[in-house]
């Protein structure tokens, strides 16, 4: 892996930057002080998808959001894209703002990211939060799903 740097810009009380690591930018915001607290989201969205809870929190917690790969400001790598390599963005990402053991919490896609960051790198969640991740590798042995679950598993890259 490459070296991970930040760029950065401030706006009002927020800042806002961008890192590279693990050969892509990911643009992120910080706002507020205090614990950490690092908001995933899911597919087709990005960090604005936060905005409403985010002045709230900031009030309690250093917030951090941010564009997973591929995703509005941040930069769209070549090739196959596979969990793995957001959750070890994430992990990157946590590691460089000094963040951890932070607050995860991740809604739908980011939600199976943050499950994820949690089993392989525990050392840096203190907690994890997962609204509705996309589990259905759960129901695979599970007969009354069949073959439909297959096909919705080829839709979603999952």
């Amino acid at each position: 892996m490459g070296q991970n740097t930040v760029g950065e810009k401030s706006v009002e009380d927020k800042a806002m930057a961008t890192a590279s690591l693990n050969g892509v930018q990911l643009f992120y915001e910080e706002t507020g002080s205090g614990p950490a607290l690092v908001l995933v989201h899911g597919s087709w969205a990005d960090h604005t998808t936060w905005g409403q809870v985010v002045p709230e929190l900031s009030e309690r917690f250093r917030v951090i959001t941010y564009d997973r790969r591929g995703h509005s400001r941040s930069s769209t790598p070549t090739g196959q894209r596979h969990v793995e390599d957001d959750v070890a963005d994430l992990a990157a990402l946590i590691k460089l703002l000094d963040a951890g053991p932070a607050h995860v919490a991740g809604n739908s896609f980011g939600g199976s990211i943050s499950l994820r960051l949690a089993a392989s790198h525990p050392e840096l969640c203190r907690s994890v939060s997962a609204h509705e991740p996309p589990l259905l590798r759960l129901l695979e042995n599970d007969p009354r799903f069949g073959a439909g679950l297959g096909e919705v598993q080829q839709r979603i890259g999952n």
